[in-house]
């Protein structure tokens, strides 16, 4: 952690510098002091509102806060935001580091080019909605997390709640991707990556067992070393606008290869991930935006403000998610980059809530989906997930048989750009009921950070 901290400071140092010899950067830095005076000296519950959305969103400097993973707590540490625009170009900086409760952290560097002057735009597209113009955008990033507690109860569909153990992982990934759009009238994007992936396993926390302590290399691949990982990724994503954008259709394709040379643990996946969203009102923003880095929140390549979004907002949504992953004869996928269903999965997002977080982990997934959302009062909303689905330790076993079912009610608070924060109390597992608390750990609308598996 403090290679990542001495390379935060250092990248925070130079800004800084040249915020001194740069006018604009100035001024970028006073109109955040005078909005903060303005906001904050307001009075009553508008100035309350107002003055929390800049402290969490306003740039250069604001905030960072979400939870860094479950059962590690919630982080809160500083975040930098610092662009560049020109007529054919955009170049943003974002940079954070963030300490959790429980002492886990995460610290990263996220540089974004965005090409404006290639901007492709949907000419049926209708005006004033949530769709904008996208751009070719390539992101560059390194990112350090050191997570203290993660459960595992083995691998595959019938594990046991009685074979708890914990573990404890650092990871550092150095890459970049970039989106390419090709196709304006359906929304058709290219995607790329190429990643070093670099993990370090341990025994977990204070609470549990170790891993170490109940399994061993062959009932948890991986275990016994860690090699690194040269990850590369391809894709193509389709969102396209049909019914003036009431409709909102989302498929995502991605084949990616891990290959960890002179090991047994290289390995291919496939996702596939379809859905479909059914905003309720034309105001909402349902879409991550390209141009937006994790730190971000603005509704233009341009316009960096972050929108008020006080307006009702509700929401249907439908989705199927399914990876399945390949692997050649005599390798295994390590246990720590395999999938799991229950609560929420390293990366926070809600996978069967029902269950105990990574409750089920294997190397091939399948879920469904079906979401409600809508305001209650201001930020204040109401949210119901339904989700069933399973993992397998085969591809042939990704099926519909045998799936597990969650039921979950709860609450959603939404701020502007402020980080979405949701409390559902989630039953229907047949292991009891769970809550379930988390915050976005990416500014709404912005592009989400390097997933850990």
């Amino acid at each position: 952690m403090k290679r990542i901290l001495l390379v935060f400071g250092i990248l925070a140092a130079a800004v800084v510098q040249a915020r001194a010899q740069d006018q604009d950067s100035q001024n970028g830095l006073q109109r955040e002091i005078q909005d903060f005076q303005k906001d904050c000296g307001e009075g009553g519950l508008k100035a309350v509102i107002n003055c929390t959305k800049d402290a969490f969103t306003e740039q250069p400097i604001h905030v960072a806060v979400g939870t860094i993973a479950p059962q590690n707590g919630f982080g809160v540490g500083p975040s930098l935001v610092e662009s560049r625009n020109s007529a054919d170009w955009r170049l943003a900086l974002n940079a954070d580091a963030v300490v959790s409760t429980n002492a886990s952290w995460r610290a990263g560097a996220y540089l974004k080019v965005i090409f404006a002057k290639h901007a492709v735009t949907d000419p049926l597209a209708p005006k004033g909605l949530s769709l904008a113009p996208e751009y070719p955008a390539m992101n560059f990033y390194v990112q350090g997390i050191s997570l203290n507690a993660i459960d595992f109860y083995g691998i595959g569909p019938s594990t046991q709640q009685g074979s708890e153990a914990v573990f404890g992982m650092r990871e550092t990934i150095a890459g970049a991707n970039v989106l390419y759009p090709l196709i304006p009238r359906f929304h058709v994007s290219l995607f790329g990556e190429l990643n070093g992936r670099f993990v370090n396993i341990r025994n977990g926390g204070n609470a549990g067992q170790g891993v170490s302590e109940l399994y061993n290399n062959a009932t948890a691949p991986g275990l016994a070393n860690q090699p690194g990982f040269l990850q590369a990724g391809e894709g193509i994503r389709i969102q396209p606008t049909m019914f003036g954008d009431r409709v909102q259709p989302d498929l995502a394709l991605t084949y990616q290869q891990f290959v960890a040379p002179g090991s047994r643990y290289s390995f291919q996946r496939l996702n596939t991930n379809v859905g479909v969203n059914v905003p309720l009102y034309h105001s909402m923003i349902t879409k991550t935006r390209s141009y937006n880095g994790p730190d971000e929140c603005g509704t233009d390549v341009k316009d960096r403000k972050c929108p008020v979004m006080m307006d009702k907002t509700g929401s249907v949504g439908l989705r199927l998610l399914i990876t399945q992953s390949i692997t050649p004869a005599g390798n295994s996928v390590p246990f720590y980059f395999q999938p799991t269903i229950g609560g929420a999965d390293i990366n926070n997002e809600k996978v069967l809530p029902a269950y105990s977080d990574y409750r089920f982990r294997a190397p091939n997934l399948l879920v469904v989906r079906a979401t409600f959302e809508h305001s209650i009062w201001g930020p204040l909303g109401f949210e119901f997930v339904y989700d069933i689905g399973k993992v397998a330790a085969t591809r042939g076993d990704v099926d519909f048989n045998h799936l597990a079912h969650s039921f979950a009610p709860g609450l959603t608070l939404r701020l502007g750009g402020m980080p979405e924060v949701s409390f559902l109390f989630a039953f229907g597992g047949g292991e009891g009921t769970h809550p379930l608390l988390l915050m976005n750990n990416s500014l709404l609308g912005g592009s989400m950070r390097p997933s850990l598996y």
